[in-house]
């Protein structure tokens, strides 16, 4: 019995010092990212004659996140970045392979994230910059740049990380 709680300890100081290290800092960056929460209203088929639907409300939500979005210490959209953008824009205007109902975007909320490592660093502001180029990009792709709010959250609130390192 007493056998669990120690392997649990055990395993969380393993990965706490795992994820603090600065030596793993390039294979180890959930918190590099921007989060992007999409709203909008659906239009509901209706059957001819019959009284119109109330729109659905829909909300999609992506994550830039890492080494395929932002290079260490840079708000510069990367290859990565922009295609998942175009994905979820591309959802919103044309629907899903299920769905094809084009949503009418109501409300995008915008916030980025440094990781610990640039916070530290000095890069104070480099989430609202990160948040700032995602918005630009969605504006040049006919986005409603008023529809837009955009919030920086340094390196608070960060994600589970999801990808650890490999021994070489």
């Amino acid at each position: 019995m007493k056998f669990m709680p120690i392997c649990a300890v055990a395993l969380t100081a393993l990965l706490t010092g795992c994820a603090a290290s600065p030596e793993l800092v390039s294979c180890l960056q959930p918190n590099r990212r921007v989060t992007v929460e999409v709203g909008g209203l659906k239009e509901r088929p209706t059957k001819p004659g019959a009284k119109r639907a109330r729109p659905q409300s829909v909300m999609t939500k992506a994550d830039l996140q890492g080494d395929q979005s932002f290079d260490y210490g840079s708000a510069v959209l990367k290859a990565g970045a922009k295609a998942d953008l175009d994905k979820l824009v591309n959802t919103f205007n044309k629907g899903t392979r299920r769905d094809k109902r084009p949503t009418k975007v109501s409300s995008v909320i915008i916030s980025g994230h440094t990781d610990r490592t640039e916070y530290e660093e000095g890069f104070t502001d480099l989430d609202e910059q990160r948040a700032r180029a995602v918005q630009a990009y969605l504006t040049q792709k006919g986005i409603d740049q008023s529809l837009m709010f955009w919030e920086g959250k340094d390196a608070r609130q960060p994600v589970a990380v999801t990808k650890f390192c490999e021994e070489t």
